[in-house]
């Protein structure tokens, strides 16, 4: 399996170790970097260019997308509030240089969602959304 397509299964975002995992080499993750075939988003943490301005800032903060913010990721018809809703466990530090921090709603959690690198299922959105908005807003 290309690493491409290893990257397209976790959601367009992988860790250092990920890329270690599938082949890459360090001279590798470089090489694909200074090409821009890959964007190093913080440090150890890589996503392919192409991937959703709202993953890439989660995955920046140390998150991933959750409740709103993924539902809408997925295609399903919900409002938008104007946050970005990111999951992060519960040990987690929010990462430096977050920006305006009432422009994201953290969901803290002591056990991960599941889903993918990039966001949390859909079921679990849709759980997370429902206490976090009540019932979560159509378009």
């Amino acid at each position: 399996m290309s690493w491409q397509m290893a990257m397209g299964r976790a959601g367009h975002v992988a860790s250092t170790r990920d890329l270690r995992r599938i082949g890459l080499s360090d001279v590798d993750v470089r090489m694909f970097v200074s090409y821009g075939l890959l964007v190093r988003v913080r440090v150890g943490w890589y996503v392919t260019p192409g991937v959703d301005a709202a993953v890439r800032e989660a995955v920046r903060l140390g998150g991933r997308l959750a409740c709103l913010s993924a539902l809408r990721h997925r295609g399903a018809p919900v409002g938008d509030d104007g946050r970005l809703h990111i999951e992060l466990p519960a040990h987690a530090v929010r990462r430096p240089g977050a920006g305006d921090p009432s422009a994201v709603k953290v969901h803290w959690t002591r056990r991960p969602s599941s889903g993918d690198r990039a966001t949390v299922d859909i079921a679990a959105a849709w759980r997370v959304a429902r206490t976090c908005v009540g019932t979560p807003p159509c378009r």
